[in-house]
């Protein structure tokens, strides 16, 4: 089994003054607004649709000048930190 990955419907991205944002939709958390890096922007638009860990890191190999290692490490912290607020659904499905 392969586990994707899919943005939730908690939070919502918006770009202002150059400043990557998700927002919090629910008043549930003390923080509500979190900045993303624009490599972590970029991951988060892949997410729209459901997504493997190694199909974010291609993703991050065909954006940026980055080894194979460092886009999966890059990956599988920015995939924690979502799964961490609650903005992030996981499946698993058969390769």
């Amino acid at each position: 089994m392969t586990a994707e990955f899919k943005r939730g419907d908690r939070f919502v991205y918006r770009h202002i003054a150059g400043e990557h944002l998700l927002v919090a939709l629910h008043q549930d958390r003390a923080a509500p607004l979190f900045t993303f890096s624009p490599t972590g922007a970029s991951l988060w638009h892949e997410l729209a649709d459901w997504r493997s860990a190694e199909r974010l890191t291609a993703h991050l190999l065909d954006q940026y000048d980055v080894s194979r290692e460092d886009a999966l490490r890059d990956v599988m912290e920015f995939l924690e930190q979502l799964s961490s607020l609650n903005a992030l659904e996981t499946r698993e499905v058969a390769p």
